[in-house]
């Protein structure tokens, strides 16, 4: 499976991150309890040092205890006894506390049973010695004895074996606590130089693969791009030599077609012109109904020259070259509604076209669109009194629309998409005469002038055909 595979490449991706966070969470573990253990020796050594300071609170109790019995023996002077009977309210609690600071320590204890029954029995020689003062017996053998001052110094190398201890485990904490820490050191800086070398070995094996991958893949989809450019090199000459083709071939019914339309119309002007010399020379031998078929020979023949000529117009439209040069719409709107009037002078149409309209294109195209697009508008309000027909301009999205609207006898939308084929027809040639070829020379007018066009119509309401150019379009 190849490491562009979007599964593979996620779990890549996961893994890149998992591996390097749960190695950090592993160190940081590490460190915490390491940070914790340094926590609890530094809370030992303060507990040593708290009993350190009320060890030195019990040894100066026990001097003021001691001074002030032997100044009070003396000199007689009670006032020396102040801090002997204040050292006396105060060394229980004393001793109290420093016992608690020495639970869970079975040596320490045994020198704190040592050191109250050495206290109790000093207080027994003290209180003989203040009552053989007080009653003037021989105070000074006692002292001389040295009963008292046996006890006391038992007493202060009691305390002193105290401060020893605690200052040697105190020592031992730290050195153990500072040991702990180097080791914790050392080890988190090896694992970390071991993981960022395995993270950089394994990060430079996964980009190599994916490099790896990447160029295989970028030269599949050259491959592909070069087979796709072959084939659509391939099917552009195979579109280009159909087209050739197809030109060809349209090009020779064209000529074929214009070639047939105009040798057919000498046989029909010989049609038409031997029914004319028959009516003319043997009307009075004719019957009536003779004559009528001689009229309705001479229609046909009318009908089918007007086709044919449609036929050439339109052939002409698809074979001419076209020409572009600026062409004045208003002035040739204008010229084609004056032939309509000349055409028909008794009917009452009001024509309105837009001034100052003007484009690019073919003037002979564009002079036969007109001719089509206002030809129809006057056929078909031929039975509307008072007419009206427009042809102006509007703008539609920024591109100029020209329109020809009539208020005629419109059509049915239904039928709109069959407007531009020939011989289609919206009535019949009864009601409105015509070969259906104009609106199919129109469209192809528009569509070598690079626009297109539309209808619009309601049956009763008119219509009306818009048509853009491409130098509207441009």
């Amino acid at each position: 499976m190849p490491l562009t595979d979007p599964r593979r490449f996620r779990r890549l991706l996961l893994r890149a991150i998992l591996v390097p966070v749960g190695l950090l969470l592993l160190l940081a573990a590490l460190l915490l309890w390491e940070v914790k253990d340094l926590l609890q020796t530094q809370e030992a050594a303060r507990h040593s040092q708290v009993t350190l300071v009320r060890v030195e609170r019990v040894r100066q109790l026990f001097i003021d205890r001691e001074t002030g019995v032997r100044g009070f023996l003396l000199t007689g002077d009670r006032a020396f006894l102040e801090p002997y009977q204040a050292a006396e309210q105060l060394l229980p609690r004393a001793l109290d506390e420093l016992e608690r600071d020495l639970e869970g320590k079975p040596t320490e204890q045994a020198r704190m049973e040592a050191l109250r029954e050495g206290w109790k029995s000093w207080e027994q020689v003290s209180m003989q010695m203040l009552t053989l003062f007080k009653e003037g017996g021989d105070w000074l053998s006692l002292v001389r004895s040295g009963a008292g001052k046996v006890r006391m110094d038992a007493l202060r190398a009691t305390l002193d074996a105290i401060v020893a201890e605690e200052r040697q485990r105190a020592t031992l904490q730290g050195a153990e606590a500072e040991r702990g820490a180097r080791t914790v050191l050392f080890l988190g800086l090896l694992w970390t130089l071991t993981v960022g070398v395995l993270l950089a070995w394994l990060s430079r094996r996964q980009l190599l693969t994916l490099a790896r991958d990447y160029d295989a893949s970028l030269a599949r989809v050259q491959a592909q791009a070069d087979a796709l450019r072959a084939s659509e090199a391939r099917l552009e000459s195979r579109v280009a030599q159909r087209t050739a083709e197809l030109t060809a071939a349209n090009q020779e019914l064209e000529s074929f077609s214009y070639s047939v339309s105009h040798d057919l119309r000498a046989p029909l002007r010989a049609i038409d012109g031997f029914a004319q010399a028959l009516r003319e020379d043997e009307a009075e031998r004719l019957s009536p109904s003779s004559l009528q078929l001689l009229e309705r020979l001479q229609a046909a023949a009318t009908r089918m020259g007007q086709l044919i000529d449609d036929l050439l117009q339109l052939s002409r439209v698809t074979r001419a070259e076209l020409r572009r040069e600026p062409v004045d719409l208003s002035a040739l709107a204008g010229s084609v509604a004056n032939e309509l009037r000349q055409r028909e002078p008794g009917r009452e149409v009001k024509l309105s076209i837009q001034s100052s309209l003007s484009t690019r294109g073919d003037p002979r195209l564009l002079r036969v669109l007109m001719e089509n697009l206002l030809g129809n508008a006057w056929k078909f309000t031929s039975k509307r009194p008072g007419a009206l027909i427009e042809f102006f301009a509007e703008t539609v999205d920024g591109v100029t629309h020209y329109a020809v609207r009539d208020d005629g006898v419109g059509f049915d939308m239904a039928y709109a998409d069959k407007l531009f084929t020939p011989f289609q027809r919206m009535h019949k040639v009864t009601d409105f005469p015509g070969t259906g070829i104009g609106l199919a020379t129109v469209q192809r007018i528009v569509h070598r002038h690079g626009g297109h066009i539309e209808a619009q119509a309601t049956v009763g309401g008119g219509a009306t055909f818009r048509f853009t150019l491409q130098e509207s379009l441009a």
